[in-house]
């Protein structure tokens, strides 16, 4: 196979994972040790996500309608279930490793995102403890005139 076609598969491999995925982060992994690395691989694939590695100038010929904010070698993490618990992982790999700024960017509902909103979505609490602040707060109310109730009951029957 000549080069020319070897380059014009990858280019189509990119496209078809950008297309199929709902989000698409880029990630530094440089000054990281391989087996780091491959457990934060083995941590994205249980969020359903895939790290791929690509030439930047691949990449930019795959993407021509975005521009892309890519330097050095980049790791595109394509999130096919959900685009937000792979942040989670990845803000839990930069503690380890706060040296250098890691989120390069990323594509959220076909949107580029960049790098700061990535580390402020990654800083977030969890969907489900997000709920449950929400629950706890509704009920409150209601909870305070429910033990307000039982005082008054208390008192009328005293």
């Amino acid at each position: 196979m000549k080069n020319n076609n070897k380059k014009q598969v990858i280019i189509y491999d990119i496209q078809s994972n950008f297309q199929q995925a709902k989000a698409v982060i880029f990630y530094n992994f440089h000054q990281v040790a391989n087996e780091e690395i491959f457990h934060l691989k083995k941590d994205l694939k249980k969020t359903g996500s895939r790290w791929k590695v690509y030439k930047n100038n691949l990449v930019k010929k795959a993407l021509p309608s975005y521009s892309l904010p890519l330097q050095q070698a980049n790791a595109f993490i394509f999130c096919q279930e959900d685009g937000y618990k792979p942040l989670a992982v990845l803000a839990r790999f930069n503690q380890k490793y706060s040296k250098i700024k890691r989120f390069r960017g990323g594509i959220y509902s076909q949107n580029l995102v960049s790098s700061v909103m990535l580390e402020k979505w990654a800083s977030l609490p969890s969907k489900e403890i997000l709920i449950s602040n929400l629950c706890y707060y509704l009920n409150w109310p209601v909870n305070r005139l429910i033990n307000i109730l039982i005082k008054i009951k208390e008192k009328n029957f005293s």
